[in-house]
């Protein structure tokens, strides 16, 4: 299906378009500083899920002396973690969003191009509404870059349970889902990286 929409494997002077690493020292832009933010994103949800299970475990002796209080302690360290999981998990693939966008941009700069990918509206060739995910399938075809099927595969799905939970009954994402959704984005940008090419711009 990608190959039908307004794919065109040429930049403006009629060279094939390479994904191309910009000039150390600065990293911004490159598939690397994608990598390193997911990463941080990460790094920060780990901390502050310890922080919120070591606080319940010290006050686990205290409250285990009154039944009830041991429990709505338990509860809502869980609600806690349960929220925390819920709003990273939202971000992380709205973050991609943005972080796609921004990266095929700077691509299209650096390759000469004129013009730049086409993220909202109608694609000639597609019956209906394009999701961000099939946008992004088709710059990676006229960059001639490969990802695994599964790792598009993975942000899709959460892409479309992020849309269900904002629309239809509540949705309560697992934090197995959020570290599959992260590992993928990962794994994204990290095979990006090692198909980059060094550039002068």
């Amino acid at each position: 299906m990608a190959a039908k929409l307004e794919v065109f494997p040429w930049s403006f002077w009629g060279v094939p378009m390479n994904l191309k690493r910009g000039p150390y020292p600065n990293p911004i832009g490159n598939a690397s500083y994608f990598y390193i933010q997911a990463g941080h994103r990460e790094t920060a949800i780990d901390q502050a899920i310890q922080v919120i299970r070591d606080d319940a475990a010290r006050a686990a002796p205290a409250a285990a002396a009154q039944a009830s209080l041991n429990v709505v302690d338990t509860t809502i360290s869980d609600w806690v973690v349960e929220t925390l999981i819920q709003g990273a998990w939202l971000r992380e693939y709205h973050e991609w969003e943005k972080a796609t966008k921004s990266y095929f941009d700077i691509q299209h700069e650096r390759n000469g191009s004129k013009t730049k990918p086409k993220w909202k509206g109608k694609l000639s060739g597609a019956d209906g509404a394009v999701s961000h995910v099939t946008r992004v399938r088709i710059q990676l075809e006229l960059f001639a870059a490969s990802i695994p099927d599964t790792v598009l595969h993975t942000i899709d799905s959460n892409r479309d349970a992020i849309n269900r939970a904002k629309h239809d009954d509540e949705y309560f994402v697992t934090e197995e889902d959020f570290r599959a959704l992260h590992e993928a984005i990962s794994d994204f940008w990290n095979d990006l990286a090692k198909q980059e090419e060094f550039s002068a711009r």
